[in-house]
């Protein structure tokens, strides 16, 4: 039996319908990296039939690959597919039970709603060679804009110019053997919480590990992202305060963003701000009443055009196909 020297997981919602497209990226990163691997897809969520294990047999069947529920025996040949199908809506369960099969020693995690560079699996490993140290490397998050969007999806791009200081969940390499333990049940962000786990000197960015993301591009999917992930903050205080004190996490050099920022984008900076103050109430206001607020689908984040199109390098915003810079948000 062939033994993965990677492991790509891939949490996936039941109703993910662009399951094949991500996959197909991600796998042609890791060929292109030369490394043995294994995919992993924890297909979560109670709805039947499910779009996503659907969509994980298309990708294998197209791409020839041997396909095994993952508590079966694995294939005697890589690269393989190996499929968990959990009845629970939770990323960070899905996060868990793909930790806990995986057999590689380096693992990536890939959300499955986006695009990777040709060369994103390849460097973020590297990294990980080249530095012992680390535990994880994250990649570089590209909001990718496509004509017809909107001023909601111009302002939720925004932040993706900048580096705040905190590990992408969309795309990052973990060293399994240094970082064991399953992340808690409870976790709304799990990679907010890796970023406080892991603390600032133990994981790194790789700029040119790109990773291509959707921003929403509705108003209303818009904010419910930022109250969730604010609802994830207010967590971290509450149930990790030492972590998130020792990392700092939430302090960023304002300064150095605002000299990036063009006048012409002040008008995007005060409606993000504006959203930013509306979801830190909302959010305080839900967590007061106890609400609880799992992983919302962003219809709008999985609408490629075309859906399997290779998204192209960055762009000037003034042209009509823009890509804006990374960060993981505010």
């Amino acid at each position: 039996m062939s033994v993965p020297a990677l492991t790509i997981g891939v949490p996936a919602r039941a109703t993910e319908e662009d399951l094949p497209g991500a996959l197909a990226s991600l796998d042609a990163s890791a060929e292109r990296a030369g490394e043995p691997c294994e995919i992993v897809v924890a297909v979560n969520g109670p709805e039947e039939p499910a779009p996503a294990v659907a969509g994980a047999r298309a990708f294998a069947t197209a791409r020839a690959m041997p396909l095994v529920a993952a508590d079966a025996e694995p294939p005697p040949r890589l690269p393989c597919l190996r499929l968990l199908r959990l009845g629970v809506a939770s990323k960070v369960a899905a996060w868990n039970a793909i930790r806990a099969v995986a057999r590689a020693e380096m693992l990536v995690f890939a959300d499955a709603d986006v695009r990777v560079g040709p060369d994103a699996i390849g460097l973020l490993l590297a990294r990980l060679h080249a530095e012992p140290g680390l535990v994880a490397a994250a990649g570089r998050e590209v909001a990718v804009l496509e004509p017809g969007d909107g001023l909601a999806a111009r302002v939720a791009a925004l932040p993706h110019r900048f580096d705040f200081g905190n590990v992408p969940g969309r795309l990052y390499a973990l060293r399994a053997s240094a970082f064991a333990e399953a992340i808690p049940a409870s976790v709304l962000h799990e990679d907010a919480y890796l970023t406080v786990r892991l603390g600032r000197a133990r994981f790194a960015k790789e700029a040119g590990a790109v990773v291509f993301l959707r921003p929403p591009t509705t108003w209303r999917e818009y904010l419910r992202q930022r109250v969730r992930n604010e609802l994830g903050k207010l967590q971290l205080v509450r149930d990790f305060p030492e972590l998130y004190a020792a990392h700092g996490f939430g302090r960023y050099p304002w300064r150095h963003f605002v000299r990036a920022i063009a006048l012409r984008e002040y008008p995007l900076v005060v409606l993000a701000l504006a959203a930013r103050a509306y979801a830190r109430c909302r959010a305080r206001r839900e967590a007061a009443a106890g609400v609880p607020t799992g992983w919302a689908v962003l219809p709008s984040t999985k609408r490629w055009v075309p859906a399997v199109r290779e998204p192209a390098a960055p762009a000037s915003p003034e042209s009509g196909h823009t890509t804006e810079e990374p960060a993981t948000g505010p």
